[in-house]
């Protein structure tokens, strides 16, 4: 057979993912990741800037209020309210707040003031060597995506998708944040929300059954937006969550056909899916949940809808890196371990 006949067969069978040896990564060990320290009453908590500039700077004393309800003592970065365009900064100050928050030993946790843009500026900037020698909780979403997947796979450290400090603090989100960072037992069955009515928000079950692996995920678009870099989510044998805002139908299928295309659906154990807002267009012909259900069902691995996580104000704490296990079936995801120690 020839080469070039050769190469392309390997490729549809697997045998060849990727230029680069995207199957030799596949066999890489798995490490055990640190545990940042439990959160005490008291403990003092840095506020920075990694992506989008604060709209005014009300938006910063409302942060600092809410860290400060918690328990927990604010610490604004130097540079929190600085500006350059949408950025919260010029990229050396953004790492700079970064590098001295986790350098700081008197600084227990770490948490962005806001989403917006910018934190994937940062990643070549970064010292994950440092990060790794002061391990402590860093807590954000949204676009702090890119920081948290790439602390906890660069510098090995467990990580949390949960609230930003600029956040709408439900009951929820507090009792949440608490029981994962606060505590060092395992945090459990992460519930959704209830209702005003008293009932919990719906479970939509795509796939049914049950899964078990380390958490991993984040929003959807920063997900992608790194593929192909060093950065690049790992989601071999991982409970893969996700959720996103303010996208059509089509573009969620877009970024979900990449993620299939560079194997890293396949690569899960399972998907757990996050608040999904919808704004349609005229590309729409189809919805949601039929684009779920495209992409999901072939794959026939454990998959629900209505995850607590997204751009709502009930949202969960959660620990990338810790293990866990899912019943799709009923909608629950269980944290067997606690985050910090």
């Amino acid at each position: 057979m020839k080469r070039r006949g050769f190469l392309k067969k390997m490729a549809f069978s697997g045998g060849l993912l990727m230029a680069g040896g995207a199957k030799a990564r596949d066999t890489m060990p798995v490490r055990i990741p640190q545990k940042p320290s439990v959160l005490n009453f008291g403990d003092r908590v840095a506020i920075v800037s990694p992506a989008g500039s604060v709209i005014s700077d009300n938006d910063i004393e409302t942060a600092i209020t809410s860290v400060r309800m918690m328990g927990l003592t604010p610490v604004p970065g130097a540079n929190l309210g600085a500006r350059w365009g949408y950025l919260g900064g010029r990229d050396t100050e953004r790492v700079t707040d970064l590098h001295d928050a986790f350098e700081n030993p008197a600084i227990k946790a770490v948490m962005p003031v806001r989403g917006g843009y910018g934190s994937s500026r940062l990643l070549p900037m970064v010292d994950f060597d440092l990060i790794a020698r002061n391990p402590k909780a860093f807590i954000g979403f949204s676009d702090n995506t890119s920081l948290i997947l790439a602390i906890y796979q660069h510098s090995n450290i467990i990580t949390f998708y949960g609230p930003n400090a600029f956040h709408d603090w439900t009951h929820y989100t507090r009792e949440n944040y608490r029981n994962m960072l606060m505590s060092t037992r395992p945090a459990g069955n992460l519930h959704p929300p209830f209702r005003r009515s008293g009932a919990r928000l719906p479970i939509t079950t795509i796939v049914n059954g049950s899964a078990r692996g380390r958490l991993t995920g984040g929003n959807l678009s920063l997900m992608v937006q790194t593929l192909g870099t060093e950065w690049e989510i790992d989601t071999r044998d991982k409970i893969l969550f996700f959720e996103d805002v303010n996208e059509s139908p089509y573009r969620i299928d877009r970024m979900l056909t990449h993620l299939w295309l560079a194997r890293k659906l396949q690569q899960a154990a399972g998907f757990a899916i996050g608040d999904v807002s919808v704004i349609r267009d005229r590309n729409d012909t189809l919805d949601l949940m039929s684009v779920l259900r495209d992409r999901f069902e072939p794959l026939g691995k454990p998959c629900f809808m209505g995850f607590a996580t997204g751009h709502v104000p009930d949202i969960l704490t959660i620990p990338l890196g810790a293990d866990a296990e899912m019943d799709a079936t009923n909608g629950i995801v269980r944290v067997l371990e606690g985050a910090v120690v």
